[in-house]
């Protein structure tokens, strides 16, 4: 019998110039309704009540060093989480507004229902 392997993202070290850019994200986001920033793993995950919908780099990203990731929570769930997240590069502050717009339609996805339940 095979045995199955489990999704092991690798983590990359980030800059002090993406730190910087991370910083200036979490800052606009933490303006949004509903929105909280928790430590993960030497990332900062973005949520939207309970609903995990971005991560920031502190320390470490997932895969790339100089990008954010994000995820739709209208998508059906996979069996293994790591593969839900995408990645966005960015490269300098010119890329923040872009970064942004990503961030926001991630977090629309993750509207909860008044019942509780998600969208």
């Amino acid at each position: 019998m095979k045995k199955q392997r489990s999704y092991q993202p690798k983590f990359a070290r980030v800059s002090e110039e993406m730190r910087r850019l991370a910083v200036l994200l979490e800052e606009e986001v933490l303006r949004w309704p509903d929105v909280s920033v928790k430590p993960m793993f030497g990332m900062r995950a973005i949520y939207r009540n309970k609903t995990i919908f971005g991560l920031l780099p502190e320390t470490k990203m997932i895969n790339r060093a100089g990008a954010i990731a994000y995820k739709f929570a209208d998508k059906p769930q996979e069996k293994r989480q790591g593969h839900q997240w995408q990645l966005f590069d960015i490269e300098d502050e010119s890329q923040i507004s872009e970064a942004l717009q990503i961030l926001d339609e991630a977090y629309r996805k993750a509207k909860v229902h008044p019942s509780g339940g998600r969208k």
